[in-house]
């Protein structure tokens, strides 16, 4: 009696189980289809395919998502994903594909990848991500990618020759992200660089050995980020030049040594940021690439600058007798742990931005007094911002070390139109103290010109 009462208790529970899986299904299974294929969009397609499973409503469902998402990098199973992207391409039929995304390694399979990539340009794709490696055979992207009229957003990631066609057609891109790739040629790149509709370029640790001279002459061009090669780095032995011809770029971001020679001709930008490290073996032909690119940028109103960029200046001292004109200059930014306002490449940046407000620092300090500077530590003469604009100063990393003291003491004196400046005590610097000096610190700064009038401290 109790063995048949447990059976019965057990089919019960079953058939509750049963019942409210069904209730589920019925419930998700009601919803319209398009909004199902919206929901599977977010899913990658490996989990978008197991859906079929599910009943027959969902058995071809996963068909009409148009976001394919292949995630094949370092598979322990390369195989089975190599035949999945196979069969997902052929069941799914000539639908559009909106979002392609393929990573994998190529090995000795360049023409079937090349399919797949062939598969989506001939499905109107829009937006096609490319992370490609470990190359055992030649390789080549298929040149109907270059001519896709439909294609708005593209990136290829890949450590190999990019070969481009003769002839360029993205009528419709408007993003392009290079990573790692190696330009071939002058003419194929240029036109890569100068399509009608390119808003946002972006050129990541790629190699430029093979070119010599190339323009950047997109007309609608609103964002270029150029970050070389580090320079480690084989691919940073470049020595092209770079013209950026005819933008109106509203960012412009450039890291590196400068192994490019930049120039910027009929071009406006807004907001820069500047990263460079002197090369060095060739710290003269860096200063006086940094000093041509910020004369480029002469038109920028806001400014980001790691300390690296008034150092490298240093290193050709000849240049600071050439003014440079930052007349729209009214945000300036060092980026870096400290700048050191005994740089005579830091004043000549100060002294040739007249319309300056405020001025940020991740760190300063004034290991020597400036050269430019009288025995009672009054500039001589005074930046033109110093005594009409620069009302904001910031000071952040501060660790209360008396080279960091100096220099705050030292820009309150000078800064005479000053009207707000803000510290940010360090609470690494804290720590590494070993005790708490907050107090000792607010006392010294209590002790220099205008703080108490002026002066703000903020703890990080």
């Amino acid at each position: 009696m109790k063995a048949k009462s447990l059976t019965r208790k057990t089919k019960r529970k079953k058939l509750k189980a049963e019942k409210e899986t069904d209730s589920g299904e019925k419930s998700i299974g009601n919803l319209p289809d398009a909004l199902l294929e919206h929901i599977l969009s977010f899913l990658s397609t490996e989990a978008a395919v197991r859906t079929s499973i599910l009943s027959k409503k969902w058995l071809h469902l996963w068909k009409s998502t148009t976001n394919l998402t292949f995630f094949g990098l370092k598979s322990p199973k390369r195989k089975l994903f190599m035949d999945f992207v196979d069969r997902v391409l052929a069941l799914r039929g000539p639908s559009n594909i909106v979002q392609f995304y393929l990573s994998c390694e190529v090995k000795d399979d360049p023409s079937r990848v090349g399919t797949w990539i062939s598969a989506a340009v001939n499905r109107n794709v829009k937006d096609l991500y490319l992370e490609l490696r470990d190359f055992e055979a030649s390789f080549v992207l298929p040149h109907c990618l270059f001519n896709c009229e439909t294609l708005t957003e593209l990136e290829i990631n890949m450590p190999y020759i990019l070969k481009l066609p003769s002839s360029i057609s993205l009528s419709c891109l408007k993003i392009l992200n290079l990573y790692e790739v190696i330009f071939t040629d002058d003419h194929s790149t240029q036109q890569l660089f100068s399509l009608p509709n390119l808003v946002e370029l972006e050129i990541h640790e790629c190699n430029w050995m093979n070119l010599v001279a190339v323009s950047i002459s997109a007309p609608k061009l609103q964002s270029l980020d150029i970050h070389e090669p580090c320079q480690s780095s084989p691919a940073s032995l470049g020595g092209c030049h770079v013209r950026i011809f005819g933008t109106h770029l509203a960012d412009f971001t450039i890291i590196g040594t400068l192994s490019n020679d930049y120039c910027l001709y009929e071009s406006s930008v807004v907001e820069t940021c500047i990263s460079i490290f002197s090369a060095a073996d060739k710290p003269r032909q860096t200063a006086y690439r940094a000093s041509k690119l910020l004369e480029g940028i002469s038109s920028a109103q806001s400014l980001c600058l790691t300390t690296n960029v008034v150092d490298v200046l240093d290193d050709a001292p000849e240049l600071l007798a050439f003014p440079l004109e930052f007349r729209n200059l009214t945000s300036l930014l060092f980026e870096s742990e400290e700048s050191n306002l005994h740089s005579d490449g830091f004043w000549h940046i100060i002294y040739n931005s007249p319309h300056l407000i405020a001025l940020q620092f991740y760190g300063v300090s004034m290991p020597k007094v400036p050269s430019n500077c009288r025995e009672d530590w009054t500039l001589d003469p005074s930046p033109p911002c110093f005594l009409s604009c620069l009302k904001f100063i910031q000071v952040g990393r501060f660790g209360g070390d008396e080279k960091e003291l100096d220099a705050v003491g030292f820009l309150l004196k000078n800064a005479t139109a000053l009207e707000s400046m803000d510290i940010i005590y360090s609470g690494s610097a804290r720590r590494d103290q070993g005790v708490d000096k907050t107090n000792e610190i607010h006392q010294q700064l209590l002790a220099l010109p205008r703080w108490s009038e002026i002066g703000n401290i903020n703890f990080d």
